[in-house]
């Protein structure tokens, strides 16, 4: 399932005759259909003219549902929805509320079937546009976010012009393109045919291979029994180093008539299954290494102990062979799984499907103008499956739904990023402090040993006093270098400031909102609240190297 946006001229100077402009539309569906596109869905605004001849031949090609977006609540243009209709299921926007706000319906119209798309189709005349929201308006959304965009020119609708984004210049400026678009001979444009829009659409229509979990039987007995057992290592001393934090969000449920949309049902089960299985290869991979980091420190301890007790040395080489050999497991296991590299990304694709399924729920995409460009398309995928929103956006669901959206983007995040910002830092604060007391000690014992015998009191000690000193000076560094150790992979003093500068982000957005924000102003605020997480999420994913428990 891919989604196709579609806009067109209504007016009858620009669209040319009808008869052309369908037989064009006809030829282009058909091209994305000889691509291997098997099922698709077209979203349109199903304004009369060129919308409306879009699809008739969209039915026509077979290729799927037609889904409408319309600008205003008592739209009269309803009524080509439903059983025999132009469309199968609708969105309405509330137009009157974004004209009182200042806002221009048709454009919020334009920009919502536009971002869910991955494909957008064009009747337009290459003009610059006569209205906010129109042809123009579509062709400049697609090209802000990065859609290729198959373009039909009314008066030469032969060949079918393909325009593609990322040939676009840096300085890109549409004014200025309009105008050589005029001139011809565009880098970016060329005629679509099979191969390119092929290679445009394949990557968008291809799932991703889910991610591997615990198979059926005794392996999946065992995976549960370690994850309540050995996996709850790291749980365990974050409790203890980082004490109790109040991790509570606001709480606002899922409104009724959210929860019964079945596009949010099933991106809230992708999600809460991605989510799953990142916090299980996290608890894994996090209390892998506190489990070395604790058998670094047991083996000085125990290796130095026949410094006190000789007789003790068969046993602890025995000890030491013991933690050596898990060690190695522990090698072993990560380096056949990569599972640094599987957290890393199962995380990144949860956070991808959390970001599209709250703003799904507002009508923001994933890559909104200005967002930072990710490889999104796992969550993208799931946007995709859920298609858009059915029903009325009345001021009840703005209301409700702009809520529970607000606290999963916003107020529920800017509580959860100021609560890691306090656990981490207790954190780092106590492994520093950890490090300065055992090289403290570390210095007072030696200090004192040779003091005693600067004063000819040495050969007066006992054996087991040399053997302790001894011991000192072999297990004190090695908790020293197990306190860099866990800083250094774990990084608890960074990701302290980097969620407070978060936390402190969101609480700016969060002002911004007001007590009873209207449609536009939560679609704005949920725009900048997902960049704030893409680029987290990003920044997070890029440091995946630096979680390698070995160098491999």
């Amino acid at each position: 399932m891919i989604q196709i946006a579609f806009a067109g001229h209504n007016r009858p100077d620009d669209l040319g005759h009808r008869e052309q402009a369908s037989a064009a539309l006809a030829a282009t569906f058909a091209l994305i259909k000889a691509t291997g596109v098997g099922e698709a869905r077209l979203l349109s605004g199903l304004a009369s003219g060129a919308d409306e001849l879009a699809a008739a031949a969209w039915r026509e090609a077979g290729l799927g549902p037609v889904h409408a977006v319309l600008p205003f609540l008592d739209d009269p243009d309803v009524s080509k929805v439903g059983p025999g209709g132009l469309a199968d299921s609708v969105t309405l926007l509330d137009g009157a509320a974004a004209e009182a706000q200042g806002r221009n319906p048709h454009l919020k119209q334009t920009r919502l079937i536009v971002e869910a798309a991955d494909l957008v189709v064009v009747v337009w005349t290459g003009g610059p546009a006569k209205g906010a929201g129109g042809t123009a308006d579509a062709v400049l959304c697609a090209l802000e976010v990065g859609l290729p965009v198959l373009w039909i020119k009314p008066m030469e609708p032969h060949p079918i012009r393909l325009i593609r984004p990322e040939r676009l210049p840096a300085d890109f400026h549409f004014p200025e393109f309009q105008e050589l678009l005029e001139r011809g001979g565009l880098d970016h444009v060329e005629i679509a045919t099979e191969d390119s829009l092929r290679e445009l659409l394949t990557p968008a229509a291809a799932t991703p291979a889910p991610p591997r979990e615990p198979v059926a039987g005794w392996k999946a007995e065992l995976d549960e029994f370690l994850h309540r057992s050995l996996w709850r290592t790291y749980a365990t001393f974050r409790s203890l180093l980082g004490g109790r934090v109040d991790m509570s969000a606001p709480d606002v449920p899922v409104p009724a008539s959210l929860a019964a949309q079945p596009g949010f049902v099933l991106l809230s089960e992708v999600y809460l299954r991605a989510d799953r299985i990142a916090n299980r290869l996290s608890a894994i991979h996090r209390s892998e290494l506190v489990l070395l980091v604790l058998a670094m420190i047991t083996a000085a301890l125990v290796g130095s102990a026949p410094a006190v007790w000789p007789e003790f040395k068969v046993t602890a080489v025995c000890i030491e062979l013991a933690l050596s050999a898990l060690g190695l497991l522990v090698w072993a296991t990560a380096r056949d799984a990569r599972q640094h590299e599987r957290w890393s990304e199962q995380r990144f694709l949860a956070e991808q499907i959390r970001l599209a399924r709250a703003g799904w729920v507002i009508g923001v995409g994933g890559a909104t103008p200005g967002a930072v460009k990710l490889d999104n398309r796992p969550g993208r995928e799931a946007a995709r499956l859920a298609g858009l929103p059915n029903g009325p956006f009345d001021a009840e669901r703005v209301r409700s739904w702009g809520a529970w959206a607000m606290n999963e983007l916003v107020q529920g995040q800017a509580a959860y990023h100021h609560a890691i910002s306090i656990r981490e830092a207790r954190i780092a604060h106590r492994i520093h402090i950890v490090e300065d007391v055992s090289l403290l000690f570390l210095f007072v014992v030696f200090a004192l040993y040779v003091t005693v015998h600067a004063f000819g009191f040495g050969h007066d000690l006992p054996h087991w006093i040399s053997g302790a000193v001894s011991m000192t000076g072999t297990v004190v560094p090695a908790v020293a270098a197990a306190s860099i150790a866990l800083e250094a992979k774990l990084e608890f003093q960074e990701h302290s400031a980097r969620s407070r500068r978060i936390a402190n982000t969101l609480d700016s957005l969060a002002k911004r909102l007001g007590p009873a924000p209207s449609y536009s102003a939560l679609q704005d605020v949920g725009r900048a609240a997902v960049n704030v997480h893409l680029a987290e999420s990003s920044h997070w994913r890029d440091g995946t190297d630096r979680r390698r428990l070995f160098r491999l």
